[in-house]
């Protein structure tokens, strides 16, 4: 099994001047952050390879290109960097690749039938391995126990994932688009809400529900809030195949039923999360 450590994009969490000497690297952002780093032959490997976290690349991708000396000793150095915050992990927009997407549209309600029914990204006759596959999944219902186990399938086969859901009744929630091995994923979002909420047990008694095949009811949205919706999703299926996506491609969108009034959210990374966190320690 691959090491979960290797699996992450490091980048630095400020803009630091890298300098050297002889077996010396000095890291300095502003006045406030210095940290010196020294090792035999240190100034030789590891400046190049600071200079390519940029949070888009794997540690074992990086590691490639180093002796076996030279990656225990690196490894090392960014594990201390990391418990310094020097390190950070790189965001889902950090890791975002363009692509041309099909899109395979899941769930249930009005909103699935809309998206079914636009064709957002049909199939086209391409090579194979240029066309990858994103899941869309709309629900109209609180069905939370599908969209978790939605969100580690579309993980275990590398699938991006958007999830759009007006469940809520009052609301409803187009997610962040969902990168299997970057950013946070559903989990992290569904503890989000957990944490936010006045009945927090809820949730899991939802889950428990659902587990057991027991009937959770749909609820009905405005025809005119459904529309809204799908122009979020269309949106964000656009920004998924653009080079540089906009920064709301990773961000939650929620609308309120009452006067259609849409905001936006950053979702964080849970590492207790455990959907994913158990794959960043």
């Amino acid at each position: 099994m691959a090491d979960p450590f290797l699996q992450r994009r490091p980048r630095l969490a400020y803009p630091f001047t890298i300098l050297t000497s002889p077996n010396t690297v000095r890291l300095v952002a502003g006045e406030d952050y210095r940290y010196t780093l020294t090792a035999p032959e240190l100034d030789r490997w590891l400046p190049p390879l600071l200079e390519r976290f940029l949070g888009k690349e794997t540690l074992q991708t990086l590691f490639a290109a180093l002796t076996p000396p030279q990656r225990d000793a690196a490894l090392e150095v960014i594990q201390h960097l990391y418990g310094e915050r020097v390190l950070v992990d790189g965001s889902a927009n950090d890791a975002h690749a363009a692509q041309k997407y099909h899109v395979v549209v899941e769930g249930s309600g009005g909103l699935r039938e809309l998206m079914a029914g636009s064709n957002p990204s049909p199939p086209a006759p391409l090579p194979q391995g240029e066309r990858g596959t994103l899941l869309l999944l709309c629900q109209d219902r609180l069905d939370y126990d599908e969209a978790l186990r939605t969100s580690r399938r579309c993980r275990e086969t590398m699938t991006p994932l958007l999830w759009a859901s007006y469940g809520a009744m009052h609301r409803a929630y187009v997610s962040p688009l969902f990168l299997p091995d970057a950013g946070p994923c559903f989990g992290c979002l569904l503890r989000s809400f957990q944490r936010l909420s006045p009945a927090p047990e809820i949730y899991d008694a939802l889950r428990e529900h659902a587990q057991q095949e027991k009937a959770i009811t749909p609820v009905d949205f405005p025809y005119e809030g459904l529309l809204m919706l799908q122009g979020l999703l269309l949106w964000k299926l656009h920004e998924a195949e653009r080079e540089f996506p906009g920064p709301a491609l990773y961000r939650l969108h929620v609308l309120e039923r009452e006067h259609f009034e849409v905001s936006t959210h950053r979702v964080f990374i849970d590492p207790l999360c455990p959907e994913c966190g158990k794959e960043r320690r």
